[in-house]
């Protein structure tokens, strides 16, 4: 074999060996497409997940404010109350101007007590209010005390709430008012001072939610008929017995937020004036 053939076979191989393998060119387009091809999955996985937490914080959210309006709901239907000695089962309701109202009552239902406190199961006075933790944190709270005590001269009275634990019902509460159903004018008033007689109904609207969290302030308001309200009218004389028929939910979200003249925050719900009540 001649010298110029031999060199011409050594050239076919080494142009053969060239093709055989990658051009930087295509390894950084192949190298891109991957990147972009990667992107595009995490993106879409990241967004899924996302999406699947708001969901799932949401959820647990709404399950909090149902357990904490079942709670305030099934106490208020189990108000005790005896013609016999108002003042030891009156059911007391305050307002706090730009803090949130505290309702005060004797209650036969066992919910949100606590096993160090079950001696006072069967009857106790609850008192449901508005409080504030060492680090300046609202919350609402739940105080329990024996429905009579007997002090030491054998004399008995509505027990002294002042020095009680207070137990969280729900530290996602910014805002908590009463309004109380008067069973003779039909009227809803913003307190209940009468000891002779005990409210058709209570209305509770409690703020869910701090301005600038995750989510919006959420305002719930629901209103509890009291069943043994029309056996204390009726005994009382009052025609229709004090009937309401009140029970109802309500929601509302996104609450708009003023400024009272203290410079503190108060959740007024849309198309309400501020310091309007529900």
């Amino acid at each position: 074999m001649s010298r110029a053939a031999v060199n011409t076979s050594w050239a076919g191989r080494d142009r053969r060996t060239r093709r055989s393998g990658f051009t930087l060119v295509e390894v950084l387009l192949a190298i891109t497409i991957l990147s972009l091809v990667i992107s595009s999955v995490y993106a879409t996985w990241s967004a899924t997940l996302n999406a699947w937490r708001r969901g799932s914080d949401a959820s647990e959210a709404f399950q909090r404010q149902r357990i904490v309006m079942d709670t305030l709901t099934e106490l208020a239907q189990s108000v005790v109350y005896f013609n016999s000695s108002p003042d030891l089962y009156a059911v007391t309701g305050t307002s706090k101007p730009n803090w949130g109202d505290s309702v005060s009552f004797v209650t036969a239902s066992d919910v949100a007590l606590p096993p160090s406190e079950a001696i006072d199961a069967g009857m106790r006075r609850v008192t449901i209010s508005m409080e504030q933790d060492d680090y300046s944190r609202k919350y609402l709270a739940l105080v329990n005390a024996p429905a009579i005590s007997v002090d030491q001269s054998n004399t008995v009275s509505v027990s002294n709430t002042s020095t009680l634990q207070a137990h969280v019902l729900s530290t996602d509460v910014s805002g908590f008012s009463v309004r109380y159903l008067d069973p003779r004018d039909g009227t809803w008033y913003d307190k209940w001072e009468d000891s002779s007689l005990i409210p058709s109904a209570m209305e509770f609207t409690v703020v869910f939610g701090q301005q600038g969290g995750r989510f919006p302030p959420v305002v719930v308001t629901r209103a509890i008929d009291l069943p043994v309200a029309a056996f204390v009218a009726q005994g009382a004389g009052i025609p229709g017995g004090g009937q309401s028929n009140t029970n109802a939910t309500t929601t509302q979200a996104n609450p708009s937020s003023q400024t009272s003249g203290s410079g503190q925050s108060q959740y007024v719900p849309p198309g309400m004036a501020p310091g309007q009540r529900p």
